[in-house]
């Protein structure tokens, strides 16, 4: 090549560049799109750990209300009540807040001795989760990471480790895409709350977030324009050291949210990543991103023209972090969960619950290994699905009704209430020609039997059913009538927790379609 020649080349490549950089503005970010991979992981894992864990162990204490009790254990450690249960375990075990004593020595105390980031990996590759990762920052401000610009952090203080790092460089040596939630929207309201509590009252003067070195030990303490650079700062600190496939924000998109955005998605052209934004409560605007919600809270129950997932924790009490009372989901609800949300464009972000120290409860762990068993066999009808025309039959409009603040103030949730669902639960996905159904209970008759599928639903341009093919199992017979079909199941069923048909369509498969893309 000339020398005028790769002058040319090069001017291209730098405008090339220039042109696919992203502005710091909404209008600019949202020209972004949504890549196949974000589209086709159905089920990721994150955890919920730190060092408000340790509060969990704290026994004195009542069970999590709404599931954030222990989560943000600081609230009961900063009150003016003595006889608060968590501030009595606090002073128990680090002596009295009137002395200075506070949740700095919580975070001291985070010592992650029992965190091996190999185990965590091999147990969301063994889980099926297609992306995986951790709260990098909660609401208590503490950084899951080595950071340069607090001390506040993992690397400095309590675990003295790059956790996030450990962990992150783990997941990408099995190819999983790597995920970082961020909680600390809300730090410094959370903060200057108990701040302000404790200036009213002159026998408190002697508390930690009182003291002219507080600044230095909690980065969000300070003026609200302080808080705001650092925090920005911290984000982007985070998102360039350890380059995550996946962000989403807890607590509304605030000062800086184009910034933060536009750098999330620079750094992906900058390292060859396809990157995927997960949208909270549409905190970024409609149509953008994967849209995230808690529980199912606020989800419109029929979202089918917008992909989605459900974050939800991984305990029955509903409790985002470990307790010393915790139990665990069965992994058949879970997977009967996943299901009816791939069904409906939508997929699942499971919180851990890690122990204090970083190791895993048994019970969880067989609750992952049970969710990949499952999808190890069934895989193929839940990642890289796609929605039918018909989303399902059975109890499809059935949901849990959950009381956060009183049971006479109910919010209800778009969570579906997998405790009712049988063998008349059918959920379809599609891929390509195949339709998939997917049956969330198992018929003591030995027929299963799919009402939407009979001769009057038009399945394909043919209106035709090839074949069908139990996964795990193989080739099974069938009949379809006017009423509906009838499926022979064999006497050793691959799985008792949800069936899976493979149905091949002659001619066309009917379908609907989102996103552009099938």
């Amino acid at each position: 090549m000339t020398r005028f020649g790769v002058a040319v080349f090069i001017l291209a490549a730098v405008t090339a560049g220039a042109r696919n950089q992203y502005e710091s503005s909404w209008k600019s970010i949202k020209t972004h799109e949504i890549p196949d991979w974000g589209l086709d992981a159905k089920f990721g894992i994150y955890a919920h750990w730190g060092p408000y864990s340790i509060t969990g162990e704290w026994e004195e204490c009542p069970p999590p209300n709404g599931g954030n009790y222990y989560t943000t254990g600081y609230r009961g450690i900063y009150t003016i009540d003595e006889w608060n249960p968590q501030r009595q375990a606090f002073e128990k075990r680090y002596g009295s807040i009137k002395d200075g004593n506070g949740y700095y020595q919580v975070a001291e105390n985070f010592t992650a001795k029992g965190f091996d980031p190999v185990k965590w990996a091999d147990l969301v590759k063994e889980s099926g989760a297609k992306y995986a990762g951790t709260c990098a920052v909660h609401h208590d401000g503490y950084l899951m990471w080595d950071s340069e610009i607090t001390d506040f952090c993992a690397g400095k203080i309590g675990a003295k480790r790059d956790l996030v790092g450990e962990l992150f460089a783990e997941l990408e040596k099995r190819n999983i895409k790597t995920i970082a939630s961020f909680h600390h929207a809300r730090t410094k309201k959370f903060f200057d709350g108990w701040y302000n509590l404790m200036t009213r009252h002159a026998d408190y003067a002697g508390v930690d977030l009182l003291q002219p070195e507080a600044q230095d030990r909690y980065w969000f303490m300070g003026t609200k324009e302080d808080f705001a650079a650092k925090r920005l700062a911290i984000t982007k600190e985070m998102i360039n050291k350890y380059k995550p496939d996946v962000i989403w924000f807890d607590g509304g998109a605030t000062d800086g949210a184009t910034e933060i955005v536009s750098e999330f998605l620079n750094m992906g052209i900058r390292e060859h990543k396809e990157v995927c934004l997960h949208n909270k409560d549409r905190q970024f605007g409609h149509a953008y991103g994967v849209y995230s919600y808690e529980r199912g809270y606020l989800r419109p129950l029929n979202l089918l023209n917008h992909p989605w997932e459900d974050d939800e924790t991984s305990s029955i009490s509903g409790s985002w972090c470990w307790w010393h009372g915790i139990n665990y989901k069965p992994s058949g609800d879970l997977i009967k969960r996943l299901c009816h949300l791939v069904a409906n464009n939508g997929g699942l972000l499971l919180s851990l619950n890690p122990r204090p120290d970083g190791s895993f409860d048994p019970a969880m762990e067989e609750q992952l290994r049970g969710i990949g068993r499952w999808l190890k066999q069934n895989d193929e009808a839940i990642h890289g699905t796609r929605p039918w025309k018909i989303q399902g039959e059975g109890h499809m409009d059935e949901f849990e009704l959950r009381y956060i603040w009183s049971k006479s103030m109910p919010y209800r949730y778009a969570t579906p209430n997998v405790r009712l669902f049988n063998h008349t639960d059918i959920r379809f996905t599609t891929k390509g020609n195949t339709l998939y159904a997917i049956q969330l209970g198992i018929p003591r008759s030995g027929k299963t039997l799919i009402k939407s599928l009979s001769n009057r639903t038009k399945v394909g341009s043919g209106n035709e059913i090839k074949s069908i093919e139990l996964l795990g199992h193989g080739k099974v017979t069938f009949v379809r009538g006017d009423e509906e079909l009838m499926i022979k199941l064999p006497k050793q069923l691959p799985n008792h927790v949800a069936l899976v048909f493979k149905i091949e369509i002659e001619g066309e498969l009917e379908r609907i379609l989102y996103q552009g893309k099938r």
